[in-house]
């Protein structure tokens, strides 16, 4: 366990001294908190957020307003405002997703799409789990893991992306952040998200 690992580490560094030993700054505040409530958020399958994005790269930046529902790996997202410069909206899962604009319709594959609408390779089968305070069991471990008290994320890093999250809300789902921010080199995002819900199946 990346816990135990980190834990131990740091002890062994504490009482040898020994000088270059180091660790990934991972807080560990109760391991199990932490298992308890990745679990219990991983469960949540059917969801609907709404609320504003922001995007920042080296060459541009925009901003839109968002409604994303999501269920099991289908996923409807709606975009207003500058970034969209009118309104889209995505349908699509893991593999396929279609923009519709006006009455232009395009097919790529969602990472395809996001590039198209952000110039950014932001990683769109990953984002899914990042909005609710977790890492991608589909991908690594996360790196730099830093809790809070209560067994949330405070960030972590995950597919070269250091991710922070913040002012967390409880439902009887479990607790989920309303502020994200990730970043990648020069790039960047932002997901304030103003309301969670989620559908009865």
């Amino acid at each position: 366990m990346r816990f135990k690992y980190s834990l131990s580490l740091s002890l062994l560094c504490l009482i040898t001294g020994l000088s270059g030993c180091s660790t990934a700054p991972t807080q560990v505040i109760d391991g199990r908190n932490w298992s308890n409530h990745r679990e219990q958020v991983s469960q949540i399958n059917h969801w609907s957020i709404s609320g504003k994005m922001g995007y920042r790269s080296a060459e541009q930046g925009g901003s839109a307003n968002f409604m994303w529902t999501q269920n099991q790996g289908d996923y409807t997202i709606s975009l207003s405002g500058p970034l969209a410069m009118g309104r889209v909206v995505i349908t699509g899962n893991q593999r396929v997703a279609e923009m519709q604009h006006g009455k232009n319709s395009y097919l790529q594959t969602p990472d395809q799409l996001a590039i198209q609408l952000t110039g950014m390779p932001l990683p769109v089968q990953l984002l899914n789990w990042w909005v609710t305070g977790v890492p991608s069991p589909e991908h690594l471990s996360p790196d730099n893991l830093v809790l809070n008290s209560d067994g949330t994320a405070s960030n972590f890093k995950q597919h070269g992306w250091q991710l922070v999250f913040s002012r967390y809300q409880f439902f009887d789902q479990g607790y989920l952040p309303t502020k994200i921010i990730g970043q990648k080199d020069e790039q960047s995002f932002k997901l304030i998200i103003k309301n969670w819900s989620f559908p009865e199946n």
